[in-house]
């Protein structure tokens, strides 16, 4: 029998500046049982309700209009005062190339979520990050999850893409060994 999930004690702050995309995922939360949650628009906003209140889970768009996802993970993660440096978050965007994930994982996040998400998907990453044992790494150029993990090969047509493949070639049902550990829907 599987596992039920309580989230009712969950406290989630969602960052996108699109009000019909917040009201889609503030939806899906309320769908799972989120007890709490709080909508903004930019990163000022969320930074604002970060450091006054207690979150237990971040969703945030990957473009938001006053200032790149860079400043508010960085301002998260790498500050030892800030008692929320190891929340779970979870990355919505609507282009996945393998260099774009790449550079959220680089910065901390936990996870990375292709648009338009599905409520299976966004559930699944957010139980992931949540029970995934992975340890925090605090080093001087990295402050997050740890980054090394795997789960096996990459789905069959993987590298379909002109954009995954580093010479500009796709190339179909490559090796596990060949392939980055990605897919079009990208844990990180």
């Amino acid at each position: 029998m599987e596992e039920k999930q309580n989230f009712s004690h969950i406290v989630a702050l969602v960052v996108d500046g699109d009000r019909y995309s917040t009201g889609i995922i503030g939806q899906i939360l309320r769908g799972f049982g989120v007890g709490r949650q709080q909508a903004v628009g930019t990163v000022e906003e969320a930074k604002a309700l970060l450091s006054t209140g207690t979150f237990d889970l971040l969703i945030t768009e990957s473009t938001l209009a006053d200032g790149p996802l860079s400043d508010l993970v960085v301002w998260i993660r790498h500050n030892p005062k800030n008692e929320l440096r190891y929340i779970p978050i979870v990355v919505l965007t609507g282009y996945a190339y393998y260099a774009q994930v790449a550079v959220a994982r680089d910065l901390g996040v936990n996870s990375v979520v292709r648009k338009p998400v599905s409520p299976t998907v966004l559930f699944d990453h957010i139980t992931w990050s949540a029970k995934t044992d992975r340890p925090f790494i605090d080093a001087d150029g990295y402050a997050g999850p740890c980054r090394r993990f795997r789960f096996g090969d990459p789905a069959p047509g993987f590298c379909r893409r002109i954009s995954d493949h580093p010479d500009g070639i796709p190339v179909a049902n490559v090796s596990s060994d060949d392939a980055p550990a990605i897919s079009d829907e990208a844990v990180i």
